[in-house]
């Protein structure tokens, strides 16, 4: 091999190692590490895509080119998840990240998204789900979670409380999360491990 031939070969050798780098990358921006839920960035861009459809275009372009008239958010966090990191450690509580996060992304429908929203808040997006859709699907969760075991920790119980919002009710992002977060608050400040809808 020539001079030419192991420069060519080198400068092959640092492109790929470019390109897995900036794939990782990619991956790093779009799934949280932990869960292997989609990021709170990806969740916040994708939905705002969504949103400016179902807001701007008229029935007939949204029907051809959308096919959805509406998009439902559900705002879903771990009941006493502090006390379980307290109680059984980080490594249980991670663990238990981990099979809830699981247990909504295998509830929900393809083409729907589920993301990490920050510690143990996850929230999901359902295209073309009303207000009653919805809550059908977020007591599919919140039942699922509670079903859910640990034999890590045969003891240990693991709820959620879920506040559901849809787009019929607002149509900005941020008003929508909110209002969301609110319904939230009303499910944990009523007992935990309930659905909250959004009232309009």
């Amino acid at each position: 091999m020539n001079d030419e031939e192991k420069k060519q070969e080198e400068l092959l050798s640092r492109i790929a190692d470019l390109e897995s780098q900036v794939q990782s990358l990619e991956k790093d921006l779009i799934h949280d590490h932990l869960t292997g839920l989609k990021t709170r960035m990806f969740f916040e861009e994708e939905s705002k895509v969504y949103l400016d459809l179902i807001n701007n275009l008229s029935a007939g372009k949204r029907r051809q080119w959308f096919g959805f008239k509406n998009i439902s958010f559900l705002f879903i966090d771990i009941d006493h998840f502090k006390k379980v990191n307290d109680t059984y450690g980080h490594d249980v509580g991670d663990l238990v990240l981990k099979k809830v996060a699981q247990t909504v992304m295998q509830s929900v429908r393809v083409g729907d998204t589920v993301a990490r929203w920050g510690g143990e808040e996850i929230v999901a997006s359902l295209l073309g789900a009303n207000l009653e859709d919805s809550r059908i699907k977020a007591e599919e969760i919140r039942s699922n979670v509670e079903a859910l075991r640990f034999p890590e920790a045969p003891d240990l119980q693991v709820t959620v409380s879920i506040g559901i919002v849809s787009s019929e009710i607002a149509s900005n992002f941020e008003e929508l999360i909110k209002r969301a977060d609110e319904a939230l608050y009303v499910s944990k400040e009523t007992g935990r491990n309930k659905v909250t809808i959004c009232q309009k």
